[in-house]
């Protein structure tokens, strides 16, 4: 530490060494003892006998500025007292914003009519991402808080969907959805499925094509993603008047396909 003269009512000494009491002489002649105090500050030390009267004077007289929301302990107009010790905390906050991931699901779906062991992966997944804006505080350098302001989804994560074997499984771990049983049925956007009106678009708005299922949103609400074996991933996206309870009515591309399905007993299962 360098040893610097401040002026007459102060005296920086080096750390290393002694420190003699230090005097002040008054006009009658009198002799006052100086406190003698440490101020510890941006990883630096300085030790001095002043007769500046408080805490804040001490710093102005060493010329410390303070930023708005920089802390000193003791406070600014704590008296000085001898062998008192100052501490100086730069305190910050700044906002940072940074990208993190989303991580997907891996959704199971239990086929009780096969065999445990058999798997077979019906769609990948892949993660999202989030682009996050934090408010970070630090004291000196060092983070000691942080706290999410703003979040906002870039990219939403994609399930992985596989299908397993249940039967005779005595265990299971993970998100394993069972399937309900439902009556089928198909129709296609044409007039022949769905009468002269047909306007090729679905109760919700939503265009109808394969992938569109109607429901009972009673019994599966709207917009419930699912998967039904031997056709494939679909939505709730539509209605239908004879559509009840546990009835769905899949759409497909041509009235020739809806044809060929005609009416069964499916597994469907629920995504969401």
């Amino acid at each position: 530490m360098h040893l610097t003269s401040i002026g007459a009512a102060a005296l920086v000494f080096l750390l290393s060494g002694s420190l003699a009491p230090a005097s002040d002489t008054h006009d009658s002649g009198t002799v006052v003892e100086l406190p003698r105090v440490m101020v510890h500050v941006d990883e630096t030390v300085f030790g001095l006998s002043t007769s500046a009267g408080t805490v804040g004077e001490v710093l102005d007289l060493l010329r410390i500025a303070l930023g708005d929301l920089d802390r000193t302990s003791p406070a600014l107009d704590t008296p000085l007292s001898d062998g008192l010790e100052i501490r100086v905390t730069r305190v910050t906050c700044e906002e940072v914003e940074q990208v993190a991931k989303i991580p997907h699901r891996t959704i199971i779906l239990a086929d009780p009519d096969r065999q445990a062991g058999f798997t077979s992966v019906l769609s990948h997944g892949s993660e999202g991402t989030v682009r996050q804006v934090w408010r970070v505080w630090k004291k000196d350098e060092v983070e000691t808080a942080r706290g999410i302001i703003t979040e906002e989804v870039v990219e939403e994560p994609v399930d992985t969907v596989v299908l397993r074997g249940s039967r005779d499984l005595a265990s299971r771990g993970g998100d394993w959805r069972e399937p309900l049983m439902m009556e089928a049925t198909a129709y296609d956007p044409g007039p022949k499925s769905c009468g002269k009106w047909a306007s090729g678009y679905t109760a919700t708005g939503a265009k109808a094509e394969k992938g569109v299922v109607a429901v009972d949103d009673r019994v599966i609400p709207m917009g419930t993603r699912m998967y039904i074996p031997g056709y494939g991933f679909g939505v709730a996206a539509d209605r239908g008047g004879a559509i009840k309870g546990m009835r769905i009515d899949l759409c497909y591309e041509t009235y020739e396909e809806a044809i060929q399905f005609g009416r069964r007993q499916v597994k469907v299962y629920l995504l969401d």
